[in-house]
């Protein structure tokens, strides 16, 4: 069973028509008894919708039948949508992960910038939302994203958020081990040359 409200919507997307003339041809076959129950409709909707409003809405719109309100009240949100998309975007675009950052929260922040566009009724495509994430990425992440290119990897946001949070823990690990490594070749290079002097030290002394 239909509830009230869903048999008056059309009031929204259809204006009242205007009676005509009751001499003229079209009056001979126009249904009065509708155009007064759209009438009757229409006022009901407009009843409804000024509740639902601000001061200084209800004040614009006081004198406005439902389908009027609503077009109006489109091309009045519709400027701030796209103020707040061209915003997004600029954000989007300037987003750079710095060296010494955690990608995670970097990506976070760029996927929800994304979802907040496609709330807004701007859904970027999914190459284009994943080739955003991948150019704002320094090049300590060049490797990730030539494999990730040539293999034509396909997946979400999400499983990208993961696969860079792995490969920034893969490569954070193997800079460890190099950095032991050289701080051990190092270290015995430096006690080489420390014998080497004493045993020089230690030749003069027995000449």
């Amino acid at each position: 069973m239909k509830k009230r409200h869903d048999k008056v919507e059309y009031v929204l997307d259809k204006p009242i028509g205007v009676i005509p003339d009751k001499e003229s041809l079209e009056f001979a076959t126009f249904d009065v008894e509708a155009h007064q129950k759209h009438i009757d409709n229409a006022s009901d909707a407009q009843c409804v919708m000024l509740s639902s409003m601000s001061l200084e809405l209800q004040r614009q719109h006081e004198h406005m039948l439902p389908y009027e309100m609503l077009k109006h009240l489109k091309s009045l949100y519709a400027s701030q949508a796209q103020t707040m998309e061209y915003e997004i975007l600029c954000d989007l675009f300037n987003c750079k992960l710095h060296d010494g950052s955690k990608v995670s929260e970097h990506v976070l922040k760029m996927i929800g910038l994304i979802e907040r566009l496609a709330s807004i009724g701007t859904v970027l495509p999914a190459n284009v939302s994943t080739n955003l994430i991948l150019q704002s990425l320094p090049s300590s992440f060049e490797n990730f994203i030539v494999n990730f290119n040539m293999n034509n990897t396909k997946v979400g946001l999400p499983e990208l958020h993961n696969k860079l949070k792995t490969y920034e823990s893969s490569t954070a690990k193997v800079k460890s081990v190099l950095m032991v490594s050289s701080s051990a070749k190092s270290s015995k290079w430096k006690n080489k040359q420390q014998q080497k002097k004493k045993a020089s030290k230690d030749a003069t002394w027995s000449y």
